[in-house]
């Protein structure tokens, strides 16, 4: 009698594609952390020393420091991302960074705050989906929410010295 290998979740080796690809989920977990981290350390690094046009105008909602703060959170963060070494504990620090410049810069730069995304034509007649960067924002959010959520898995310093992760 024949035995039923599909799982019941729908997992990987139930379609031609999972097959093929499943014995390199933690490859590809590992290129999008390194793409992640490369993306949130140039972001970090235009904040914390102010290149490539940042800021656009005045110090947005006179955040000052906190700006700063957030530069330095962000390369921190995507440093230990890419390297493996407390890989959630970057990614918490990244989730409530991204909780932070939402609510403190980029939907309150909104004439429909909190929720600009969710009102493609805002009153002041411009289109809050783009025009105050909040997407990338929460973008940011979810990646780090998920690299928090998995930690480094197979490739990461922390795993290859200790043998597991410590956070």
């Amino acid at each position: 009698m024949a035995t039923n290998t599909t799982t019941q979740d729908g997992g990987p080796e139930t379609s031609i594609f999972g097959r093929f690809f499943a014995p390199f989920t933690d490859h590809f977990y590992l290129l999008f952390r390194l793409i992640f981290a490369l993306l949130v350390f140039l972001h970090g690094i235009q904040k914390a020393f102010l290149l490539w046009g940042f800021p656009p105008g005045a110090n947005p909602n006179g955040l000052g420091a906190l700006v700063d703060l957030a530069g330095w959170v962000e390369i921190i963060s995507a440093i230990l991302i890419a390297t493996g070494v407390l890989t959630r504990l970057g990614a918490g620090a990244l989730v409530v960074t991204m909780i932070v410049a939402y609510f403190g810069v980029h939907a309150a730069l909104s004439p429909v705050w909190p929720w600009p995304h969710l009102y493609p034509n805002p009153p002041d007649g411009g289109n809050a989906f783009v025009a105050h960067g909040g997407e990338v924002t929460i973008l940011w959010f979810i990646c780090a929410g998920i690299i928090g959520i998995l930690g480094s898995r197979r490739f990461g310093i922390e795993r290859l010295i200790l043998k597991k992760e410590i956070l």
